[in-house]
């Protein structure tokens, strides 16, 4: 049994239904070099992160329960919006499928550091990575773009692809790399905020946008999966997930 959720006065109703790091040597035969290194999105004027900030749908979030199929969300989780670093789960996925070894350990090391770098190799590699996972896993709401940090997804569609590779391989590369996470990524900006607060997570990934204007993020545990976006702060995304989840992951 699948449930959903709507948001009444900001809360969940569930009902049923940058700079740069080495580049390691392994990938660095690219021949498309000159695109930018910059973390996530580099905000322009006509770009769509700037279209999103500007027309921004509010909050998502979504909670996958593994073993009942109990579902909650904000009715806002589906909305395609900047996926920012989450999009390297993405990634990771098909270069996992299609990569060398050397690109294979390339891939969670970009995932528990979030190296751009790393992410800027591996989709000049594999431009179709984004919209290959997406087919894979039925994700409606996801699609790749020029750039890996111009992707689009929404929480919804990152708790459905993590929930199934968590059912399909719970010894996932990609997981693994999630639950050794570092405590500051590549770029120097912490990682131990959001859905990662939450009772049980045992691995996360996040994402955030450079001028700090949006943040994300996904986490599992045991028995369940939980994703967030905000537009605003690491905090206030702390703050959105302790206030709609954290009753409900305390019970697991």
């Amino acid at each position: 049994m699948v449930l959903a959720a709507v948001v009444v006065g900001g809360s969940i109703v569930a009902f049923n239904g940058k700079d740069a790091e080495e580049v390691p040597a392994v990938v660095a035969t690219s021949t498309t070099a000159s695109r930018t290194t910059s973390a996530t999105v580099a905000p322009a004027e006509d770009s769509v992160y700037s279209s999103f900030i500007e027309n921004a749908t509010g909050s998502q979030v979504t909670y996958l329960s593994l073993d009942d199929d109990f579902h909650t969300g904000t009715s806002t989780e589906r909305f395609a919006r900047p996926a920012l670093s989450l999009s390297k789960l993405y990634i990771a996925d098909y270069v996992l499928d299609h990569g060398s070894a050397a690109e294979q350990s390339l891939a969670t090391e970009m995932i528990s550091t979030s190296s751009n770098a790393a992410a800027q190799l591996l989709y000049e590699k594999y431009p179709e990575s984004i919209d290959g996972t997406a087919d894979k896993y039925g994700l409606l709401s996801t699609r790749g773009a020029e750039r890996w940090g111009y992707a689009m997804t929404s929480t919804y569609d990152l708790a459905k692809f993590l929930a199934e590779l968590i059912k399909k391989d719970k010894n996932s590369k990609i997981l693994q790399a999630m639950k050794n996470s570092t405590d500051v990524a590549a770029d120097g900006y912490p990682q131990d905020w959001g859905t990662a607060v939450l009772p049980g997570v045992e691995g996360s990934k996040w994402g955030w946008s450079d001028d700090y204007q949006l943040h994300s993020s996904i986490s599992f545990g045991e028995d369940f999966v939980v994703a967030a976006a905000v537009t605003g702060t690491k905090d206030d995304l702390t703050e959105l997930v302790q206030n709609q989840l954290g009753e409900v992951t305390a019970k697991k």
